[in-house]
């Protein structure tokens, strides 16, 4: 385990390299330069060293350890100690206590050793600033600097016999930040432009996007939307360039297929893991499948996922005749009339065997056409004395006076407003429905199979995946297919190509949506330009910046009011009184058939009484 001079409860990991021993002589030097340059707020420190040089080179700086070790908590680790090289595997910080930010320091015999050392150490401790004390040709110490692309690594170069030389330090614009030193010279903060920095400087950044109205449109080489909206506003407060190139069509925001170096990705999130951009636009969800290739910057919305459904159609205006009375009521005034028919024959034909005048109902034709006639509100001559048939038909009558009125309102309402079934609106009725389902990301369907929602995971059985989204929203209109897609993208495609027409819309969005999801910028893997862009990301969130850009380009959902372009009362049309002109005509038939039936039945009766 790791030789400590001094313990305390927060730590650094230093990484020495002791090159020869001349280093005695510039050790005071050398410290005081980390002492100045470390960041105050990780007072800590911790040593990692080469094994085979420290026992030669323990007496030269054991003096200077020892005195940096009354301020500074300090733990020394050799850099093949089994304790980095867990914590490297694990990737847990905790291994080694590490719970506060460090101040790091490098001494190695071997530079081409540095991108272990370094991946091992970022993997282990929260590392606030890394010094590292080598000996490196100018070009190639360039080269690793503009490679590791971190701010904080101060490569601090020195030469043999000659002591400390230079200090290089990549900055943000992707440029070189070089410092000669002078044996009794030191350096400050703001020389290397630790305390200034606050923007990119200048730098030039590759951005890839593609087509995804209102998140971003292309069109005649022209880049707008809501996320270049939010790139402007960066690129003016950060002090940044940019240019956009769009990735294929066909890859969109791309796959990952492939493991180990096999790993491949295409769109926008191959254009991030090979390099080829610094930043991604196109409504990036975030997501831990994806952060072992590409990283993201802080999410500045949460986005929405749900389904578009065909809209329900107004029914025919004929069915006007039956949709006043739900199914129930109708089979209870069906019942009821049978009833009424029942009791008034038996109580007829109890009359007349009890010779009492009242046997009005006595036909079975009359008795039906009578009931009929009291839920239309015919007046009827009527002869009736018993006292039972006058209360049993009081409360009938009574009866139908209600189940009439409500007929002729609900009747009046179905011929003057087009009605319309309720639309699905929920996941339950969503997977109830023998509609079938589609969605772009095969990512979205494993998220639908993995839920906790036993509903979520029934919809993620019944959906299929298509990389096409344009054929995709084709289907919206066949009346067949629920898609789903981004809630902001689903409104815009909603109203540009299937608006609302006179009729009624051409398809709904469901109200309950499927799950939400965090979208951000997306990033190369451990860029640096993540600490710049959520530090301004949350400042044009702040200001209402994103919500404004928002409102520019989003399209709202419309309601449709079958009401609102109406600007005077209208007649009713045929249409609106097909239902009475559809009745009128098949019972004319009906009578016509009774007739003919009539006229058939006397004619071969007549011929019979003849013979």
């Amino acid at each position: 385990m790791a030789k400590t001079v001094h313990y305390v409860s927060l730590t650094i990991l230093v990484l020495a390299w002791f090159a020869n021993p001349s280093l005695s002589l510039e050790g005071n030097q050398l410290f005081n330069l980390i002492l100045t340059l470390n960041n105050p707020v990780c007072p800590s420190i911790v040593v990692i060293f080469d094994q085979l040089s420290w026992d030669e080179e323990l007496e030269d700086l054991s003096e200077e350890l020892f005195q940096l070790s009354y301020s500074n908590p300090i733990i020394l680790l050799s850099s093949n100690q089994s304790v980095l090289q867990e914590c490297a595997r694990s990737k847990s910080k905790w291994n080694l206590g590490a719970i506060a930010c460090s101040n790091v320091a490098i001494f190695s015999r071997h530079p081409e050793e540095l991108g272990r050392i370094h991946h091992q150490l970022t993997d282990c401790i929260y590392a606030s600033q890394i010094f590292i004390v080598a000996k490196m040709a100018p070009n190639w110490a360039d080269l690793w600097l503009k490679k590791m692309k971190s701010e904080i690594i101060v490569l601090i170069l020195r030469e043999r016999h000659k002591g400390l030389r230079e200090i290089r330090h990549w900055m943000i614009n992707n440029e070189i930040n070089r410092v000669k030193l002078l044996r009794k010279s030191n350096v400050s903060r703001n020389e290397l432009g630790f305390e200034t920095k606050r923007n990119l400087m200048g730098r030039y950044l590759k951005v890839a996007t593609l087509n995804f109205p209102p998140v971003v449109f292309i069109s005649n080489q022209s880049i707008y939307g809501i996320e270049p909206s939010l790139m402007e506003v960066l690129a003016s407060d950060l002090n940044f360039t940019f240019d956009y190139f769009p990735v294929s069509p066909n890859e969109m925001w791309g796959s990952v297929s492939g493991e180990g170096e096999n790993l491949t990705a295409t769109g926008l999130l191959g254009a991030l893991m090979k390099k080829e951009a610094d930043v991604a636009l196109g409504n990036l969800y975030m997501d831990y499948t994806r952060l072992s290739i590409i990283g993201f910057s802080s999410y500045y919305k949460i986005s929405e996922e749900c389904f578009s459904v065909p809209a329900t159609r107004p029914y025919p205006k004929w069915t006007a005749l039956y949709y006043p009375f739900s199914n129930q009521v109708w089979i209870a005034t069906i019942l009821s009339i049978f009833f009424v028919i029942l009791t008034l024959r038996l109580v007829a034909k109890w009359s007349i065997e009890s010779s009492v005048v009242d046997a009005y109902y006595h036909d079975p034709v009359l008795c039906f056409l009578t009931v009929w006639g009291h839920l239309f509100g015919l007046q009827q001559a009527q002869e009736i004395r018993s006292m039972a048939n006058r209360i049993f038909l009081v409360w009938w009558l009574f009866g139908a006076l209600i189940l009439s009125t409500g007929y002729r309102s609900g009747l009046i309402s179905f011929m003057t407003f087009p009605f319309t079934p309720a639309p699905i609106n929920t996941i339950e009725q969503l997977v109830a429905s023998p509609i079938r389902k589609i969605i772009y990301d095969p990512l979205m369907k494993e998220i639908l199979m993995k839920s906790d929602n036993a509903l979520q995971r029934q919809l993620g059985g019944q959906v299929v995946t298509n990389d096409n989204l344009t054929y995709m929203f084709s289907l919206m209109d066949s009346g067949d297919w629920a898609v789903d897609a981004n809630l902001d993208n689903l409104r815009y495609v909603v109203a540009t190509q299937y608006p609302m027409t006179q009729a009624g819309p051409r398809v709904h969005l469901m109200s309950e949506c499927v799950f939400s999801m965090r979208a951000a910028l997306g990033l190369q893997k451990e860029s640096p330009l993540k600490l710049y862009f959520d530090r301004e990301i949350q400042r044009v969130i702040e200001a209402g910046l994103v919500e404004y850009h928002r409102s520019r380009f989003a399209k709202k959902a419309v309601t449709w009011n079958p009401t609102a372009s109406k600007k005077k009362i209208v007649a009713f049309s045929l249409d609106s009184l097909q239902g009475a002109f559809y009745s009128f005509a098949i019972f004319v038939l009906l009578s016509t058939l009774a007739f003919v039936g009539e006229v058939i039945h006397a004619l071969i009766k007549t011929r019979f009484l003849k013979k």
